[in-house]
């Protein structure tokens, strides 16, 4: 046999041993996968139990947030609580149930447990979690005895489970001696230290308690049955109309803080007028104090301007670009030119001389005008303003004396 043909029967027949495998390993089964949510129900936990309520004739609402609590005779269903984080809001719902509220409370109930026992004496406990000695000394296994693994043993997951009506009797069917309930806790049990209105049990204990409380009631549920979801399983909802006692025209209230406002939400929810009034004061504050980039009113058009305004102008440029010196040099120049003109043999005299003669002619202080012409330094607004119009009124003055002195000699003298 040539060896092309000996290699693909080999890969032929690792194909073949490959589908056998396959094919006996593997099979074909129909399952049912629940469909997703749509609609309102996405946002809604409670939007099969608020459909419910509506069926039967009564009224209902989700809120995020507890808000104003409603008339004494409504009923209001709480998840994912916080029993003890606010003592004003827990002391108010209190009243509220004491006044003839009645109040339904699932698994999901944090923290506040002590708060909860010590006024309704109601309780979740586990068998296997005490108090953390005796949990340590629970936990340990006796000799002679197995020990138990919660997460392998069938009987700590079953997703459903028969309940049965341990005190009192059922709103919808009084005669009703069992429930077929799912979404129930895992081995954890309700302890009661008031006497029982109405109970469910198990082989656990007691999953669903009531008691009565001033005018009103408090039901405590060990397990979360009231979900979109696990309200259309089993009896969860002959359940919802038990547990709450639900009659015709009733107003149901649910609140969930599973999915918490955030803190800017709760501030624009709560104090919208201050956040807009601050936002306004800090636009004013902004706009009051920013760097403006061109002039309050629009530059006059330089054709207009008058001579005066020029000179304004680049006297106040001189100013600012070093301080002035530029301006003060040209009018100590000007000044020497002028007494150059007008006073005889100017250049032969001293500094000192040269001042006293322009000092006489001008009829102002030497001292003064020495201080001026020789200084060098940087001079306040007004400091030089004052030196400017010294300079000036010096050197108009020894050209006006000049001038009078020409007009007064007669022609021809000398």
């Amino acid at each position: 046999m040539k060896r092309p043909p000996l290699i693909g029967l080999v890969v032929l027949i690792g194909l073949l041993a490959l589908v056998v495998w396959i094919a006996r390993n593997t099979y074909w089964d129909e399952i049912v996968v629940p469909a997703l949510p749509r609609g309102e129900a996405i946002s809604n936990p409670f939007y099969a139990a608020e459909r419910l309520a509506a069926e039967l004739g009564a009224r209902s609402e989700w809120r995020r947030t507890l808000g104003e609590l409603p008339s004494v005779d409504s009923i209001m269903v709480l998840t994912h609580w916080n029993w003890d984080l606010i003592d004003t809001r827990r002391a108010a719902v209190e009243r509220w149930v004491e006044s003839g509220g009645r109040l339904i409370l699932d698994s999901t109930l944090a923290a506040g447990g002590d708060a909860l026992q010590s006024w309704s004496g109601l309780h979740t406990e586990s068998p296997f979690f005490g108090e953390p000695e005796e949990a340590a000394e629970e936990s340990e296994p006796q000799e002679g005895e197995e020990e138990i693994d919660v997460d392998e043993d069938p009987e700590f997951n079953t997703p459903c489970r028969e309940l049965s009506v341990k005190t009192g009797e059922s709103q919808s069917n009084p005669a009703r001696e069992y429930y077929s309930l799912c979404a129930l806790a895992g081995v954890n049990f309700i302890s009661a230290a008031r006497k029982l209105e109405w109970a469910l049990e198990d082989d656990e204990g007691i999953q669903v308690a009531r008691v009565r409380i001033g005018q009103g009631s408090v039901t405590l549920i060990n397990g979360t049955p009231f979900g979109n979801r696990e309200l259309l399983e089993a009896e969860n909802a002959v359940l919802l109309v038990d547990v709450m006692k639900l009659h015709r025209g009733d107003l149901v209230i649910f609140v969930s803080e599973e999915e918490r406002a955030s803190l800017f939400e709760l501030i624009w929810l709560y104090g919208a007028p201050a956040v807009l009034l601050a936002l306004a004061l800090i636009g004013i504050a902004l706009w009051r104090n920013a760097t403006r980039f061109g002039p309050l009113e629009a530059a006059p058009d330089p054709s207009r301007r008058s001579l005066g305004e020029q000179i304004r102008g680049t006297g106040q440029f001189a100013l600012r670009v070093g301080g002035g010196q530029a301006l003060h040099a040209a009018m100590v120049r000007a000044l020497q030119e002028a007494a150059r003109l007008r006073i005889p043999s100017y250049e032969t005299l001293s500094r000192d001389d040269q001042i006293e003669a322009i000092a006489r002619l001008a009829g102002i202080d030497a001292e003064s005008l020495a201080g001026t012409l020789n200084f060098s330094g940087r001079r306040r607004p007004h400091e030089f303003k004052n030196a400017m119009a010294l300079l000036d009124s010096a050197r108009n003055k020894v050209l006006a004396h000049t001038s009078h002195a020409e007009r007064a000699s007669p022609p021809g003298s000398s």
